[in-house]
């Protein structure tokens, strides 16, 4: 019989969620059995985050090498284009794809936040959408995982970070969360809160297995998300928010870009068939780009 072998970064969080997957997966397939491989990525031994796909290029190099079957990735770590090779064979259901608020000595709420607050983030889409929203924050540069930025909070002289809710929720720290944060107040990064197995093309049997695993509503909603950033031509490390949703089978893309200061923030709406999702992202960047993105992108990448 043949042995799967999933493949993840060896942080808390990807572990949490590998296992999450794998447990999943057990339950579709139970003859079969699975094996879990932890792989550093260049993110993990402190690789510049500016770069590009510094969380997922290992992986899918083991991938394509044949030392992993199946590769477990934070969708929103993925580059809009794939490997020659590779293919997304699953989308799980997505967890809460918004940001969240966590603040020290009882701040709950941003709002609650006084004058000059310091923020910890090192994300230039939060940055520059807490700074849109209020111009007096001092945002902090803060890297590490979900359970090492909770430590640097309570030890460092911070009055707030900024997390994504899908990793503080699949650790089970909901109860540190002080606040949801509003789409209308900051839009999450394209991707967030789901999860992509990526398996090598031709591998019917990952394939199927990973498949197993997809939820067609996500899937097309992530898809309109990533084909919005794909459009706009940048990755996932630029000021660039997006939210999909379906309702009543109608897919709803909210999406914006800014500059790097909040100063300028040129964000629009396209809806239509679910299974046109990447390209009414498509669309929905080229409307942005005409509308001033140009300007905008070309004073990111000089900056």
């Amino acid at each position: 019989m043949r042995v799967i072998v999933v493949g993840t970064r060896g942080s808390l969080l990807a572990l949490t969620q590998t296992r999450w997957a794998v447990e999943r997966l057990k339950e579709n397939w139970p003859e079969t059995e699975f094996k879990i491989k932890t792989i550093q990525t260049r993110g993990d031994r402190g690789a510049d985050p500016r770069e590009q796909n510094i969380f997922a290029g290992e992986l899918e190099d083991a991938l394509l090498r044949g030392e992993i079957d199946i590769a477990v990735h934070s969708l929103k770590d993925l580059p809009t284009t794939q490997p020659e090779g590779l293919v997304i064979a699953g989308v799980p259901r997505r967890v809460d794809p918004r940001d969240v608020f966590i603040g020290r000595n009882g701040t709950v709420r941003l709002a609650d936040l006084s004058l000059g607050a310091r923020i910890g983030t090192s994300s230039v889409r939060r940055r520059a959408q807490l700074l849109a929203w209020r111009d007096d924050l001092e945002i902090v540069p803060l890297r590490g995982n979900v359970d090492t930025r909770l430590k640097k909070l309570v030890a460092g002289d911070l009055d707030g970070i900024v997390l994504a809710a899908a990793g503080v929720l699949r650790m089970d720290m909901r109860s540190r969360i002080g606040e949801f944060i509003d789409p209308e107040v900051m839009l999450p990064a394209p991707g967030q809160g789901a999860l992509a197995l990526e398996v090598r093309e031709g591998d019917d049997m990952a394939d199927e297995l990973a498949y197993s695993l997809n939820h067609g509503p996500t899937r097309a909603r992530v898809r309109a998300e990533r084909g919005f950033l794909h459009g706009l031509g940048v990755g996932c490390l630029a000021p660039v928010g997006a939210l999909a949703q379906i309702e009543d089978d109608v897919l709803v893309l909210d999406a914006g870009l800014l500059s790097l200061d909040g100063k300028t923030l040129i964000r629009g709406e396209i809806e239509g068939d679910p299974e046109e999702a990447w390209e009414l992202g498509m669309e929905l960047a080229r409307d942005v780009l005409e509308a001033g993105g140009h300007e905008v992108l070309s004073e990111t990448i000089n900056n």
